[in-house]
């Protein structure tokens, strides 16, 4: 790997990192990371004075998100190229998962605001697979990145 890939690789996964990290921060002081939290912040609570949501305000927050992320998980993904071959082997599998758990945070709160009450148990562990197989795949990354920077190595 060249240098100048090296140090852009380096920094896409360290402020990938970053961004899972304050997403999930976020949402946890937000909106909770219980089921009832994740319920109450869609449907709405009498006790917190909150209306539920539309679908179109969650429409406005899942097309952005669908872009973002997708893209996001498709150049995080495509980085595997530079690590070893026997540490991607995993990398279909990932990428499914990846894929599969993004959209599932995204969909999710619709079907919550459908009256579908256990997708608030699917939105929950959606967001948590994505952010911690995100970040599985960040730090390979990272360190490959950082390794190949120490050790002035093509790959």
């Amino acid at each position: 790997m060249k240098s100048a890939y090296r140090f852009s690789v380096a920094y896409f996964s360290l402020f990938g990192i970053l961004l899972l990290l304050s997403g999930l921060w976020l949402f946890g002081l937000k909106i909770g990371l219980t089921p009832d939290t994740v319920a109450a912040y869609y449907l709405g609570s009498e006790e917190a004075f909150t209306q539920p949501k539309s679908t179109h305000g969650l429409l406005e927050i899942a097309v952005p998100h669908l872009g973002a992320m997708g893209l996001f998980i498709m150049v995080s993904v495509h980085f595997l190229i530079f690590v070893p071959k026997e540490r991607r082997r995993f990398a279909l599998p990932l990428s499914i998962v990846l894929f599969t758990a993004a959209l599932l945070n995204i969909f999710a709160p619709f079907a919550i605001i459908a009256g579908f009450h256990s997708f608030v148990w699917i939105k929950i562990v959606a967001l948590i697979t994505l952010q911690l197989l995100g970040l599985y795949l960040l730090r390979i990354i990272f360190s490959e990145a950082l390794r190949t920077l120490y050790h002035h190595r093509d790959i």
